[in-house]
């Protein structure tokens, strides 16, 4: 037979289709300057998780540090910031990561003289526990 959705589902469903989509007026306009504030946000997150900044309660400490005014013009908090992440996409949080990883990798290079892989994790790990 056909699946069962119920009613809930149904509107779920059709209030995330993009051809159903009702916002219109200042709901239309408040997306989209929140879509355009994040956009403009990407080069700063970027180097926040170059600098080891990537999760939502870093990023929020260090926005508030360096003085920033939220999207509503007041301080940062955690849910402003996790849902700015989430308006971004998959793709960005895939380059943030990439930011965050090339840093590593540039660290372990200074340190090592090239990006550790698992097996070299795992003999620093030995050698640590030897040591003890």
């Amino acid at each position: 037979g056909r699946p069962m959705t119920s009613t809930c589902d149904n509107i779920a469903i059709a209030c995330n289709s993009p051809e159903t989509s009702t916002l219109s007026g200042p709901a239309a306009r408040n997306k989209a300057a929140a879509n355009e504030f994040a956009e403009a946000m990407k080069p700063l997150l970027l180097e926040l998780a170059a600098n080891r900044k990537f999760g939502v309660s870093a990023i929020t400490r260090e926005l508030n540090k360096r003085g920033l005014k939220g999207p509503r013009g007041g301080d940062w908090h955690r849910t402003t910031v996790r849902r700015m992440l989430k308006r971004l996409g998959k793709d960005f949080e895939a380059e943030r990561r990439a930011a965050f990883r090339k840093r590593d990798e540039a660290y372990q290079t200074k340190i090592f003289g090239k990006p550790l892989d698992i097996p070299d994790l795992e003999k620093l790990a030995a050698t640590y526990e030897k040591s003890k």
